[in-house]
């Protein structure tokens, strides 16, 4: 088993410290869950058996980089030529509530073990590549088990992000089993403690990971997500698992909670914008306007919701066809020409591109009562 981070000039530089004050560490989480499936990683978690404060010292005197950000949560940053590991020590969390626990130090590292949520992610390796492992975490892995350490009811109200995380790694590793549904069920109502922005990040998450619905049949089913579109998610992934997240999000959710309720970059925000006003427009229209992968959008979300045939989207080049009117070709005394030149585009486009000059402005003209409304 090889655990290419120990490898590294900058582990070795910063295990040759750790040794000199005889400070046992081992990398722990993420980094080795993922380098036993062979996964590369840009997340390096340390645990070490020292107080944080000492370490801190300890390693600034080595003129090492160190981010103290978390440090009143036993944990800091230490850069070593643009590699960024994260260094906490060894503790134990005691009278958890919701996100909140009181901390203490610990020199075991299996009772370290004990508070993280999973037990996949609970692997321990040292310097020399030697692994610990305290609570099966390697036998669940190899059997793509997402289990809770513990009793899973009192490891989730330790931090109720917890069971957005559960769906998560069950999205990564393909767990389709559901085993905590009950317990699940039961805390469902304390999600509303937690902010728009810590939900919105695991469900993206398990969003771009997801190439099926059942993960998010199960959030529905255990209370976790509400008024979803399951049905028509299956139809998206079916055509094409791996869409991306706008069009997943758009499928799943109601379009209100979208915009509304959601804290979506502006980016994603105006895409959805445009499914919104183009799902129900002629798809010459926005072959005009957009581009081959908005287009090719449109027609699964023209398929998938109105059950329109799959077609081949339309490419028009737009220099080949120029609106013939500008603004100035309007009577200064027409209101809202914006949205007048728009609708009259609309009507030429979808009339193939024929309409002279002559005849888009007479369009406004004949139109001017319904389009001023």
């Amino acid at each position: 088993m090889q655990f290419y981070f120990l490898y590294f000039a900058e582990t070795k530089k910063l295990f040759k410290i750790f040794n000199k004050y005889n400070i046992e560490a081992r990398f722990v989480g993420g980094c080795v869950r993922d380098a036993i499936c062979n996964t590369i990683t840009d997340d390096f978690d340390i645990a070490v058996n020292c107080n944080i404060d000492k370490i801190c010292n300890i390693l600034i005197e080595n003129n090492i980089k160190v981010i103290k950000t978390g440090i009143n949560f036993f944990s800091i940053i230490v850069i070593i030529n643009d590699i960024k590991y994260e260094i906490t020590s060894l503790r134990q969390d005691i009278n958890c509530s919701g996100r909140y626990c009181d901390t203490k130090d610990t020199s075991s590292f299996a009772i370290d073990s004990k508070r993280r949520d999973f037990t996949i992610n609970a692997l321990y390796v040292d310097q020399y590549g030697k692994l610990f492992d305290y609570n099966n975490g390697l036998h669940d892995l190899n059997n793509n088990i997402v289990r809770f350490i513990g009793n899973p009811k009192t490891r989730i109200e330790e931090d109720f992000l917890r069971i957005f995380r559960y769906y998560r790694f069950c999205t990564k590793y393909n767990d389709y089993s559901n085993r905590y549904s009950d317990t699940i069920k039961q805390e469902s109502t304390n999600i509303n403690k937690l902010s728009i922005e810590r939900i919105q990040k695991e469900l993206f998450k398990i969003l771009e990971m997801s190439s099926n619905g059942i993960i998010l049949n199960n959030m529905l089913q255990n209370n976790v997500l509400h008024n979803i579109n399951i049905d028509n998610y299956n139809k998206l992934c079916a055509i094409n698992s791996r869409a991306n997240l706008s069009l997943k999000l758009y499928i799943l959710f109601q379009y209100n909670y979208l915009i509304n309720t959601l804290k979506l970059t502006k980016k994603l925000k105006n895409t959805i914008k445009i499914y919104k006003q183009f799902e129900s427009e002629p798809l010459m229209y926005c072959a005009y306007k957009h581009s081959i992968e908005m287009q090719q959008d449109i027609i699964l979300i023209k398929h998938i919701k109105y059950n329109e045939k799959l077609v081949n989207p339309i490419i028009y080049e737009l220099t080949d066809n120029k609106f013939p009117i500008v603004y100035s070709d309007l009577p200064r005394d027409i209101i809202h020409v914006s949205r007048q030149l728009q609708k009259c585009e609309r009507w030429w486009v979808i009339n193939n591109f024929k309409p002279s000059k002559e005849e888009c402005l007479k369009f406004i003209k004949d139109n001017i009562d319904t389009l001023n409304v």
